[in-house]
Protein backbone atom coordinates (compact mmCIF):
# COMPACT_ATOMS: atom_id res chain seq x y z
CA UNK A 1 0.00 0.00 0.00
CA UNK A 2 0.93 3.47 -0.72
CA UNK A 3 0.23 5.78 1.90
CA UNK A 4 1.70 9.65 1.67
CA UNK A 5 2.92 11.56 4.35
CA UNK A 6 -0.35 12.93 5.13
CA UNK A 7 -2.93 12.32 7.52
CA UNK A 8 -5.81 14.44 8.74
CA UNK A 9 -9.61 13.83 9.85
CA UNK A 10 -12.64 15.86 10.50
CA UNK A 11 -13.45 17.74 14.09
CA UNK A 12 -13.08 20.69 15.71
CA UNK A 13 -11.22 23.57 14.80
CA UNK A 14 -8.10 24.65 17.70
CA UNK A 15 -6.10 27.24 17.56
CA UNK A 16 -2.10 27.10 18.70
CA UNK A 17 0.99 29.24 19.59
CA UNK A 18 3.98 27.96 18.65
CA UNK A 19 7.22 29.32 19.31
CA UNK A 20 9.61 29.57 16.19
CA UNK A 21 13.53 29.77 15.88
CA UNK A 22 15.45 30.15 12.74
CA UNK A 23 18.79 29.43 11.48
CA UNK A 24 19.71 29.99 8.38
CA UNK A 25 23.53 30.93 6.40
CA UNK A 26 22.11 34.36 4.90
CA UNK A 27 25.32 36.24 5.36
CA UNK A 28 28.85 34.99 4.01
CA UNK A 29 31.50 34.77 7.09
CA UNK A 30 34.55 37.62 6.89
CA UNK A 31 37.03 36.19 4.88
CA UNK A 32 35.43 34.10 2.80
CA UNK A 33 34.52 34.48 -0.89
CA UNK A 34 31.79 33.12 -2.82
CA UNK A 35 34.05 31.01 -4.73
CA UNK A 36 35.42 29.27 -1.44
CA UNK A 37 31.73 28.47 -0.39
CA UNK A 38 30.22 27.23 -3.79
CA UNK A 39 33.37 24.71 -3.89
CA UNK A 40 31.93 23.76 -0.50
CA UNK A 41 28.50 23.05 -1.60
CA UNK A 42 26.92 25.62 0.46
CA UNK A 43 23.56 27.20 -0.40
CA UNK A 44 22.81 30.66 0.58
CA UNK A 45 19.28 31.05 1.48
CA UNK A 46 16.68 32.70 3.39
CA UNK A 47 13.82 30.16 4.92
CA UNK A 48 10.57 32.23 5.97
CA UNK A 49 7.08 32.45 7.36
CA UNK A 50 7.40 29.34 9.20
CA UNK A 51 3.95 28.57 10.63
CA UNK A 52 2.84 25.31 11.95
CA UNK A 53 -1.27 24.97 11.93
CA UNK A 54 -3.20 22.96 13.96
CA UNK A 55 -5.46 20.29 11.30
CA UNK A 56 -9.07 21.79 12.04
CA UNK A 57 -10.77 18.45 11.55
CA UNK A 58 -7.84 16.21 13.77
CA UNK A 59 -6.06 17.65 16.46
CA UNK A 60 -3.24 15.62 16.74
CA UNK A 61 -1.95 16.77 13.48
CA UNK A 62 -0.53 20.01 12.06
CA UNK A 63 -0.07 22.21 8.34
CA UNK A 64 3.85 22.76 8.46
CA UNK A 65 4.43 26.00 5.76
CA UNK A 66 7.06 27.91 4.90
CA UNK A 67 9.22 29.63 2.46
CA UNK A 68 12.50 29.90 0.70
CA UNK A 69 14.04 32.15 -1.46
CA UNK A 70 15.13 29.59 -3.66
CA UNK A 71 13.96 25.81 -4.70
CA UNK A 72 15.00 23.52 -2.19
CA UNK A 73 14.37 20.23 -1.17
CA UNK A 74 13.55 19.92 2.33
CA UNK A 75 13.10 17.47 4.95
CA UNK A 76 11.38 17.66 8.68
CA UNK A 77 11.85 15.75 11.61
CA UNK A 78 9.35 16.00 14.48
CA UNK A 79 9.60 14.48 18.11
CA UNK A 80 8.84 15.47 21.43
CA UNK A 81 10.50 14.22 25.12
CA UNK A 82 8.43 11.07 25.08
CA UNK A 83 7.65 10.32 21.63
CA UNK A 84 10.81 9.40 18.84
CA UNK A 85 8.51 11.33 16.12
CA UNK A 86 9.23 10.40 12.66
CA UNK A 87 10.95 12.51 9.84
CA UNK A 88 9.61 13.30 6.62
CA UNK A 89 10.82 14.76 3.19
CA UNK A 90 10.24 16.81 -0.21
CA UNK A 91 10.60 14.61 -3.56
CA UNK A 92 11.47 17.86 -5.29
CA UNK A 93 12.71 21.27 -4.78
CA UNK A 94 10.27 23.69 -3.98
CA UNK A 95 9.88 27.82 -2.96
CA UNK A 96 6.49 27.27 -0.71
CA UNK A 97 6.88 24.13 1.31
CA UNK A 98 3.90 22.02 2.89
CA UNK A 99 4.03 19.35 5.29
CA UNK A 100 1.34 17.44 6.45
CA UNK A 101 2.63 16.05 10.29
CA UNK A 102 0.73 13.53 11.99
CA UNK A 103 1.58 10.69 14.19
CA UNK A 104 1.87 12.86 17.04
CA UNK A 105 -0.19 11.71 20.70
CA UNK A 106 -2.74 13.89 22.61
CA UNK A 107 -1.85 17.06 24.38
CA UNK A 108 2.29 16.61 23.87
CA UNK A 109 4.39 19.34 22.57
CA UNK A 110 6.83 18.81 19.79
CA UNK A 111 9.27 20.09 18.17
CA UNK A 112 9.18 20.37 14.51
CA UNK A 113 13.05 20.98 12.82
CA UNK A 114 13.75 21.87 9.29
CA UNK A 115 16.91 20.99 7.18
CA UNK A 116 18.03 21.09 3.83
CA UNK A 117 18.37 17.99 2.34
CA UNK A 118 21.56 18.32 0.90
CA UNK A 119 22.57 19.19 4.39
CA UNK A 120 20.28 17.43 6.91
CA UNK A 121 22.50 17.72 10.18
CA UNK A 122 22.09 21.56 9.77
CA UNK A 123 18.67 22.86 11.24
CA UNK A 124 17.69 25.87 9.26
CA UNK A 125 14.57 26.52 11.13
CA UNK A 126 12.61 24.84 14.28
CA UNK A 127 9.56 25.72 15.95
CA UNK A 128 7.53 24.53 18.67
CA UNK A 129 3.90 22.54 18.30
CA UNK A 130 1.58 21.34 20.92
CA UNK A 131 -1.43 18.86 20.10
CA UNK A 132 -4.89 18.79 21.11
CA UNK A 133 -7.08 16.55 23.10
CA UNK A 134 -8.54 13.29 22.27
CA UNK A 135 -12.27 13.25 20.99
CA UNK A 136 -14.44 12.42 24.54
CA UNK A 137 -15.85 9.79 22.69
CA UNK A 138 -12.92 7.73 22.02
CA UNK A 139 -13.49 4.58 23.77
CA UNK A 140 -10.58 3.60 26.94
CA UNK A 141 -7.72 0.95 25.30
CA UNK A 142 -4.10 -0.57 26.90
CA UNK A 143 -1.29 -2.22 25.70
CA UNK A 144 -1.13 -5.40 27.09
CA UNK A 145 2.12 -6.68 25.56
CA UNK A 146 4.46 -6.05 23.00
CA UNK A 147 7.50 -7.73 21.87
CA UNK A 148 9.11 -4.93 19.62
CA UNK A 149 11.32 -6.64 17.63
CA UNK A 150 8.93 -9.00 16.33
CA UNK A 151 6.02 -6.58 15.99
CA UNK A 152 5.78 -5.09 12.30
CA UNK A 153 5.68 -1.35 12.61
CA UNK A 154 2.84 0.40 11.38
CA UNK A 155 -0.36 2.19 12.31
CA UNK A 156 -4.12 0.27 13.30
CA UNK A 157 -6.83 1.62 11.58
CA UNK A 158 -10.10 0.40 13.19
CA UNK A 159 -13.92 1.74 14.45
CA UNK A 160 -15.36 0.15 16.61
CA UNK A 161 -19.28 -0.64 18.48
CA UNK A 162 -20.40 -1.07 21.89
CA UNK A 163 -23.23 -2.88 23.72
CA UNK A 164 -24.72 0.08 25.41
CA UNK A 165 -26.05 2.13 21.98
CA UNK A 166 -24.87 5.82 23.69
CA UNK A 167 -21.12 4.46 24.36
CA UNK A 168 -21.29 3.73 19.76
CA UNK A 169 -20.11 6.14 18.03
CA UNK A 170 -19.37 7.25 14.42
CA UNK A 171 -15.32 7.15 15.29
CA UNK A 172 -12.66 6.12 13.27
CA UNK A 173 -8.46 5.74 14.99
CA UNK A 174 -5.21 4.81 14.48
CA UNK A 175 -3.00 3.72 16.93
CA UNK A 176 0.52 3.13 17.02
CA UNK A 177 2.52 0.16 18.00
CA UNK A 178 2.81 1.94 20.96
CA UNK A 179 -0.78 1.31 21.46
CA UNK A 180 -1.03 5.10 21.23
CA UNK A 181 -3.79 7.11 18.95
CA UNK A 182 -1.97 9.23 16.49
CA UNK A 183 -5.04 10.01 14.06
CA UNK A 184 -8.83 10.43 14.20
CA UNK A 185 -12.31 11.50 12.57
CA UNK A 186 -15.45 11.72 13.21
CA UNK A 187 -18.73 12.60 11.66
CA UNK A 188 -22.58 13.00 12.51
CA UNK A 189 -25.46 12.77 10.01
CA UNK A 190 -28.71 13.53 10.93
CA UNK A 191 -29.80 10.28 12.93
CA UNK A 192 -28.37 7.98 14.80
CA UNK A 193 -25.33 6.39 12.46
CA UNK A 194 -21.68 4.52 13.83
CA UNK A 195 -18.84 3.89 11.31
CA UNK A 196 -18.28 -0.03 9.96
CA UNK A 197 -16.38 -1.17 7.70
CA UNK A 198 -13.12 0.62 6.94
CA UNK A 199 -10.83 0.24 3.82
CA UNK A 200 -7.72 1.99 3.03
CA UNK A 201 -7.44 2.80 -0.83
CA UNK A 202 -4.19 2.51 -2.09
CA UNK A 203 -4.59 4.03 -5.21
CA UNK A 204 -5.80 7.19 -4.54
CA UNK A 205 -4.44 7.14 -0.67
CA UNK A 206 -7.96 7.45 0.97
CA UNK A 207 -9.83 5.84 3.13
CA UNK A 208 -13.32 4.99 2.40
CA UNK A 209 -15.79 4.72 5.31
CA UNK A 210 -19.24 2.43 5.28
CA UNK A 211 -21.89 3.94 7.90
CA UNK A 212 -24.60 1.98 9.67
CA UNK A 213 -27.58 3.92 9.64
CA UNK A 214 -30.14 3.74 12.97
CA UNK A 215 -33.67 2.96 12.58
CA UNK A 216 -34.59 6.64 13.29
CA UNK A 217 -32.83 7.53 9.76
CA UNK A 218 -35.72 5.52 8.05
CA UNK A 219 -37.06 8.58 6.32
CA UNK A 220 -34.40 10.38 6.68
CA UNK A 221 -31.96 10.69 2.68
CA UNK A 222 -28.29 10.12 3.90
CA UNK A 223 -25.11 8.74 2.11
CA UNK A 224 -24.48 5.54 3.74
CA UNK A 225 -20.33 5.37 2.94
CA UNK A 226 -18.14 8.52 2.46
CA UNK A 227 -14.15 8.71 1.01
CA UNK A 228 -11.99 10.86 3.01
CA UNK A 229 -8.78 12.31 1.83
CA UNK A 230 -5.72 11.57 4.29
CA UNK A 231 -6.14 15.58 5.61
CA UNK A 232 -9.90 14.55 6.39
CA UNK A 233 -11.40 16.23 3.77
CA UNK A 234 -14.72 14.67 2.10
CA UNK A 235 -14.05 13.51 -1.38
CA UNK A 236 -16.54 11.29 -2.14
CA UNK A 237 -20.04 10.58 -0.58
CA UNK A 238 -22.77 7.65 -1.82
CA UNK A 239 -25.80 8.91 -3.01
CA UNK A 240 -28.18 9.85 -0.30
CA UNK A 241 -31.00 7.19 0.27
CA UNK A 242 -33.42 7.46 2.81
CA UNK A 243 -33.03 3.81 4.01
CA UNK A 244 -31.94 1.93 7.39
CA UNK A 245 -28.90 -0.68 7.93
CA UNK A 246 -29.74 -3.93 6.92
CA UNK A 247 -33.19 -3.60 4.40
CA UNK A 248 -32.93 -4.74 1.12
CA UNK A 249 -31.85 -0.54 -0.10
CA UNK A 250 -29.16 -0.65 2.37
CA UNK A 251 -25.22 -2.61 2.05
CA UNK A 252 -24.52 -4.92 4.54
CA UNK A 253 -21.20 -6.20 6.13
CA UNK A 254 -19.19 -4.82 3.19
CA UNK A 255 -18.84 -2.20 1.22
CA UNK A 256 -16.20 -1.56 -0.59
CA UNK A 257 -14.65 0.25 -3.68
CA UNK A 258 -12.89 -1.83 -6.43
CA UNK A 259 -9.33 -0.50 -8.63
CA UNK A 260 -11.82 0.53 -11.13
CA UNK A 261 -13.69 2.55 -9.24
CA UNK A 262 -16.87 1.37 -8.68
CA UNK A 263 -18.29 -0.18 -5.33
CA UNK A 264 -18.56 -3.81 -3.98
CA UNK A 265 -21.26 -4.84 -1.41
CA UNK A 266 -24.08 -7.03 0.03
CA UNK A 267 -27.83 -6.39 0.25
CA UNK A 268 -30.33 -8.49 2.40
CA UNK A 269 -32.87 -10.18 -0.45
CA UNK A 270 -36.19 -11.56 1.24
CA UNK A 271 -38.02 -14.57 -0.16
CA UNK A 272 -41.18 -15.03 1.74
CA UNK A 273 -39.81 -15.01 5.28
CA UNK A 274 -36.15 -16.03 4.43
CA UNK A 275 -33.60 -13.42 4.50
CA UNK A 276 -30.30 -14.08 2.22
CA UNK A 277 -27.99 -11.60 0.26
CA UNK A 278 -27.17 -10.89 -3.46
CA UNK A 279 -23.71 -9.50 -4.45
CA UNK A 280 -23.83 -6.17 -6.30
CA UNK A 281 -21.51 -4.29 -7.86
CA UNK A 282 -22.31 -0.63 -8.56
CA UNK A 283 -21.01 2.52 -10.29
CA UNK A 284 -20.54 5.31 -8.03
CA UNK A 285 -24.20 6.58 -8.82
CA UNK A 286 -25.85 3.05 -7.91
CA UNK A 287 -26.21 2.28 -11.51
CA UNK A 288 -25.87 -1.93 -11.39
CA UNK A 289 -22.80 -3.15 -13.04
CA UNK A 290 -23.20 -6.80 -12.43
CA UNK A 291 -24.89 -8.54 -9.34
CA UNK A 292 -25.58 -12.28 -8.09
CA UNK A 293 -27.93 -14.36 -5.88
CA UNK A 294 -28.27 -17.26 -4.02
CA UNK A 295 -31.28 -17.72 -5.07
CA UNK A 296 -30.49 -18.37 -8.30
CA UNK A 297 -28.33 -21.23 -7.24
CA UNK A 298 -30.35 -22.62 -3.84
CA UNK A 299 -33.16 -23.36 -2.87
CA UNK A 300 -34.52 -21.85 0.54
CA UNK A 301 -35.53 -23.61 3.41
CA UNK A 302 -38.42 -24.27 4.55
CA UNK A 303 -39.29 -21.34 7.69
CA UNK A 304 -41.78 -21.91 10.08
CA UNK A 305 -41.32 -18.48 11.75
CA UNK A 306 -42.11 -14.69 10.94
CA UNK A 307 -38.03 -14.33 10.01
CA UNK A 308 -35.61 -16.88 8.73
CA UNK A 309 -31.81 -16.41 8.73
CA UNK A 310 -30.99 -18.34 5.83
CA UNK A 311 -27.10 -17.48 4.09
CA UNK A 312 -25.40 -14.80 6.37
CA UNK A 313 -22.84 -13.69 3.77
CA UNK A 314 -20.02 -11.57 5.57
CA UNK A 315 -17.35 -11.38 2.97
CA UNK A 316 -17.07 -10.86 -0.65
CA UNK A 317 -13.37 -10.52 -2.43
CA UNK A 318 -14.36 -9.91 -6.66
CA UNK A 319 -10.88 -9.80 -8.97
CA UNK A 320 -12.91 -8.46 -12.08
CA UNK A 321 -9.74 -8.43 -14.44
CA UNK A 322 -9.61 -12.50 -13.58
CA UNK A 323 -13.65 -13.09 -13.66
CA UNK A 324 -13.61 -14.53 -10.00
CA UNK A 325 -15.66 -13.62 -7.20
CA UNK A 326 -15.39 -15.16 -3.72
CA UNK A 327 -18.34 -14.97 -1.32
CA UNK A 328 -18.44 -16.55 2.41
CA UNK A 329 -22.03 -17.69 3.77
CA UNK A 330 -21.36 -17.58 7.86
CA UNK A 331 -24.58 -19.34 8.23
CA UNK A 332 -23.97 -22.42 5.75
CA UNK A 333 -19.83 -22.38 6.89
CA UNK A 334 -19.71 -22.44 3.03
CA UNK A 335 -17.06 -20.59 0.92
CA UNK A 336 -17.62 -20.23 -2.41
CA UNK A 337 -15.69 -19.62 -6.00
CA UNK A 338 -17.83 -17.55 -8.73
CA UNK A 339 -17.16 -17.14 -12.04
CA UNK A 340 -18.52 -13.76 -13.07
CA UNK A 341 -19.15 -13.96 -16.84
CA UNK A 342 -21.71 -17.39 -16.18
CA UNK A 343 -22.44 -16.55 -12.50
CA UNK A 344 -21.83 -20.49 -11.72
CA UNK A 345 -20.68 -21.59 -8.82
CA UNK A 346 -17.04 -23.30 -9.48
CA UNK A 347 -16.75 -24.62 -6.11
CA UNK A 348 -17.18 -24.87 -2.74
CA UNK A 349 -15.38 -24.94 0.47
CA UNK A 350 -15.91 -26.04 3.43
CA UNK A 351 -17.14 -28.92 5.52
CA UNK A 352 -20.27 -30.64 3.02
CA UNK A 353 -17.93 -29.05 -0.11
CA UNK A 354 -15.83 -30.24 -3.04
CA UNK A 355 -12.81 -30.71 -1.40
CA UNK A 356 -11.60 -33.50 0.39
CA UNK A 357 -9.61 -32.64 3.60
CA UNK A 358 -5.79 -33.96 3.88
CA UNK A 359 -5.03 -32.85 6.93
CA UNK A 360 -5.51 -35.31 10.03
CA UNK A 361 -7.07 -33.51 12.75
CA UNK A 362 -9.76 -34.20 15.12
CA UNK A 363 -11.66 -30.49 14.07
CA UNK A 364 -10.55 -29.19 10.30
CA UNK A 365 -13.27 -27.69 8.93
CA UNK A 366 -14.75 -23.69 9.96
CA UNK A 367 -17.72 -22.99 11.23
CA UNK A 368 -19.75 -19.62 11.06
CA UNK A 369 -16.52 -17.80 9.63
CA UNK A 370 -15.62 -14.35 9.05
CA UNK A 371 -13.13 -12.55 6.82
CA UNK A 372 -11.27 -15.14 4.63
CA UNK A 373 -8.76 -13.67 3.07
CA UNK A 374 -7.53 -15.51 -0.32
CA UNK A 375 -4.00 -15.16 -1.06
CA UNK A 376 -4.66 -13.83 -4.82
CA UNK A 377 -7.54 -14.19 -7.38
CA UNK A 378 -6.04 -18.17 -7.18
CA UNK A 379 -6.82 -18.74 -3.86
CA UNK A 380 -3.82 -20.84 -3.44
CA UNK A 381 -4.31 -20.38 0.40
CA UNK A 382 -7.23 -19.23 2.44
CA UNK A 383 -7.03 -17.37 5.64
CA UNK A 384 -10.05 -17.51 7.76
CA UNK A 385 -10.81 -16.25 11.13
CA UNK A 386 -13.34 -19.06 12.22
CA UNK A 387 -15.78 -18.08 14.84
CA UNK A 388 -16.88 -21.42 15.62
CA UNK A 389 -20.17 -22.60 16.73
CA UNK A 390 -21.85 -22.34 20.35
CA UNK A 391 -21.43 -25.84 20.83
CA UNK A 392 -17.50 -25.36 20.07
CA UNK A 393 -17.04 -22.32 21.88
CA UNK A 394 -13.91 -21.79 20.43
CA UNK A 395 -12.88 -19.20 17.87
CA UNK A 396 -9.34 -19.69 16.05
CA UNK A 397 -7.35 -18.66 12.94
CA UNK A 398 -7.14 -21.12 10.27
CA UNK A 399 -5.50 -21.25 7.22
CA UNK A 400 -6.09 -23.77 4.13
CA UNK A 401 -4.04 -24.43 1.32
CA UNK A 402 -6.51 -25.32 -1.61
CA UNK A 403 -5.16 -27.83 -4.48
CA UNK A 404 -7.73 -27.20 -6.88
CA UNK A 405 -6.80 -29.41 -9.46
CA UNK A 406 -6.92 -32.50 -6.88
CA UNK A 407 -9.38 -30.60 -5.10
CA UNK A 408 -8.21 -31.51 -1.59
CA UNK A 409 -7.31 -29.26 0.87
CA UNK A 410 -4.45 -28.93 3.99
CA UNK A 411 -4.39 -27.20 6.97
CA UNK A 412 -1.17 -24.45 6.82
CA UNK A 413 -1.54 -22.82 9.92
CA UNK A 414 -3.98 -22.66 13.13
CA UNK A 415 -3.98 -21.18 16.45
CA UNK A 416 -6.27 -20.96 19.20
CA UNK A 417 -4.47 -19.71 21.96
CA UNK A 418 -5.23 -22.87 24.12
CA UNK A 419 -1.61 -23.70 24.37
CA UNK A 420 -0.25 -19.99 25.60
CA UNK A 421 -3.61 -19.46 28.03
CA UNK A 422 -5.33 -16.92 25.15
CA UNK A 423 -8.31 -19.50 24.33
CA UNK A 424 -11.40 -17.11 23.22
CA UNK A 425 -14.68 -17.34 21.85
CA UNK A 426 -16.14 -14.29 20.10
CA UNK A 427 -19.36 -15.68 17.80
CA UNK A 428 -19.48 -12.29 15.89
CA UNK A 429 -17.77 -10.20 13.62
CA UNK A 430 -13.99 -10.66 13.38
CA UNK A 431 -11.05 -10.60 10.97
CA UNK A 432 -7.71 -11.85 9.99
CA UNK A 433 -5.53 -10.02 8.10
CA UNK A 434 -1.55 -11.03 6.41
CA UNK A 435 0.99 -8.47 7.05
CA UNK A 436 3.93 -7.87 5.11
CA UNK A 437 6.37 -9.77 7.33
CA UNK A 438 4.75 -12.74 7.27
CA UNK A 439 2.63 -12.25 10.86
CA UNK A 440 -1.07 -11.62 11.30
CA UNK A 441 -2.70 -9.41 12.57
CA UNK A 442 -6.19 -10.74 14.25
CA UNK A 443 -9.38 -8.44 15.07
CA UNK A 444 -11.60 -10.72 18.04
CA UNK A 445 -14.85 -9.16 17.65
CA UNK A 446 -17.67 -9.33 19.57
CA UNK A 447 -17.13 -11.55 22.89
CA UNK A 448 -18.88 -13.40 24.90
CA UNK A 449 -19.88 -11.44 28.73
CA UNK A 450 -16.92 -12.43 30.27
CA UNK A 451 -13.70 -11.60 27.80
CA UNK A 452 -12.72 -7.92 26.33
CA UNK A 453 -12.47 -7.10 22.57
CA UNK A 454 -8.83 -6.74 21.04
CA UNK A 455 -6.76 -6.73 18.62
CA UNK A 456 -3.29 -8.34 18.52
CA UNK A 457 -0.92 -9.39 15.96
CA UNK A 458 0.18 -13.17 15.91
CA UNK A 459 3.42 -14.52 14.30
CA UNK A 460 3.45 -17.96 12.29
CA UNK A 461 5.38 -19.61 15.20
CA UNK A 462 2.21 -18.99 16.44
CA UNK A 463 3.10 -16.04 19.30
CA UNK A 464 1.22 -13.30 19.79
CA UNK A 465 3.81 -10.35 19.78
CA UNK A 466 1.70 -7.37 20.18
CA UNK A 467 -2.25 -7.13 22.01
CA UNK A 468 -4.09 -4.35 22.63
CA UNK A 469 -7.30 -4.87 24.66
CA UNK A 470 -10.22 -2.27 24.49
CA UNK A 471 -13.06 -1.48 27.41
CA UNK A 472 -15.21 -3.14 29.07
CA UNK A 473 -17.62 -1.94 31.91
CA UNK A 474 -19.98 -3.54 34.04
CA UNK A 475 -22.83 -1.53 32.13
CA UNK A 476 -20.90 -2.15 28.42
CA UNK A 477 -18.21 -3.66 26.28
CA UNK A 478 -16.54 -2.20 22.83
CA UNK A 479 -17.32 -3.80 20.12
CA UNK A 480 -14.85 -4.71 17.02
CA UNK A 481 -15.91 -5.27 13.86
CA UNK A 482 -12.41 -5.58 11.50
CA UNK A 483 -9.42 -3.65 11.61
CA UNK A 484 -6.42 -3.16 9.23
CA UNK A 485 -2.38 -2.80 9.68
CA UNK A 486 -0.39 -0.98 7.70
CA UNK A 487 3.61 -0.70 7.59
CA UNK A 488 4.91 2.32 9.20
CA UNK A 489 7.35 2.63 5.93
CA UNK A 490 4.16 2.97 3.87
CA UNK A 491 2.40 5.50 6.31
CA UNK A 492 5.61 8.22 6.24
CA UNK A 493 5.58 8.02 2.56
CA UNK A 494 6.13 10.87 0.96
CA UNK A 495 3.84 12.26 -1.93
Amino acid sequence: MKIPVYIAILFLIMSCSNDVSHSHPDAIPDGEDNDSAADEDTAVFQLKDLKAEMNANNSLSCRLTFKTDEPLKTIVRYSSKTHKGYEMSEDKAEKDHYFFLWGMRAQTTYTISVYSADDPETVIGSLDFTTGSLPVTAPYTFLSGSIKEKVLDGFVLYTFSATKEEKAQPLAMMVDTDGEVVWYFEYYQAGYSIFCDLQYIEKTNTILISIIKGFNMADIPAEEAIEIDLEGNIIWKAPAIANVYGDEQSWNHIYEKLPDDTILMLRHEWIGPVMTEKILNLDLDYNELWSWRYLDHFEPPACDLDSCEWTHSNTVYMYKDKGIVYVNSRNLSAYHKIDMATGDILWEFGRNGDFTMLSDHPDPWFEFAHDPEPSSADAETVLFYDNGSPERRRSRIIEYSLNQTDMTAEITFEYDGTYDGKKWFSEFWGDADRLPNGSIFVTTGLFDPEQNSRLFELTRDGDVVWELIMDRQNEFMITLYNAQKIPIEKLLERQ
